[in-house]
């Protein structure tokens, strides 16, 4: 069994998830599993997109694994709807493994690092719920996302891969 690197609990919708993260740099340590989202703390012109809502909230870029999709397919596919943006090139970072009450299997979410190229100027999200991105320095991430130890981990794992 696998140790995670990092243990923690954030309140999402009432209700206090519990996580457990596991740092992955390489595609191929990724375990087989039933992955339901997958978020990008990307690069574009050396800083990280982060995606805005209309209630004024900002995230990574990212979201579901639609029914049959690889990491790498909901990965570009999210990126073009929520950035208009082009992945280069990809890589693991970690994943984390939450445990909600109520609810008996844990959920999986893939975290990448991810090299963007713009294809053009943000139109909309196909989804609905993204309403533009805006770009924050790799030190000002945390506090644009509010992830807490986990972001915090995460920006430790990105650092030496930004230019």
């Amino acid at each position: 069994m696998v140790t995670p690197s990092l243990v923690d609990s954030f309140v999402y919708n009432s209700k206090t998830i519990q996580v457990e993260w596991f740092d992955v740099d390489v595609k191929e340590a990724l375990p087989t599993v039933s992955w339901q989202q997958v978020y990008a703390v990307a690069e574009l012109e050396g800083r990280v997109p982060v995606v805005v809502y209309e209630d004024d909230h900002s995230n990574l870029p990212g979201g579901k694994t639609e029914p049959g999709e690889t990491i790498e397919q909901t990965l570009r596919r999210e990126l073009i709807e929520e950035l208009n943006c082009r992945v280069i090139d990809w890589q693991p970072i970690g994943y984390q493994k939450l445990f909600e009450p109520g609810i008996s299997e844990p959920i999986y979410q893939a975290r990448v690092y991810a090299k963007l190229e713009k294809l053009g100027k943000f139109e909309h999200d196909p989804g609905g719920g993204v309403i533009g991105y805006r770009l924050v320095s790799l030190t000002d991430l945390n506090r644009a996302i509010n992830y807490g130890p986990v972001g915090e981990r995460m920006i430790e794992l990105v650092t030496p891969l930004f230019n």
